[in-house]
């Protein structure tokens, strides 16, 4: 059965210009240059290879804050 998502995530994103290690609550991001660094509106952070990155997100013109952005929580509730 196929799925899809039912709304857009929306996250904040920087890409990084050269390596670097991120500490996280789940062990250290190890970033290589061009990659991008992702927080969802949970606060969960996840690195991005810069080709994922373009094929998965586009730009949102906003200058709010992510958590202004978040609708409910990721279940829907």
């Amino acid at each position: 059965m196929l799925y899809r998502t039912i709304k857009p995530l929306i996250v904040e994103a920087t890409q990084v210009t050269e390596p670097a290690e991120v500490k996280t609550e789940s062990g250290v991001l190890h970033l290589k240059a061009g990659d991008w660094l992702v927080r969802d509106p949970q606060g969960n952070v996840m690195r991005c290879d810069n080709i994922d990155f373009q094929c998965t997100y586009a730009s949102l013109k906003s200058s709010a804050p992510i958590e202004d952005l978040h609708e409910s929580k990721p279940c829907g509730c």
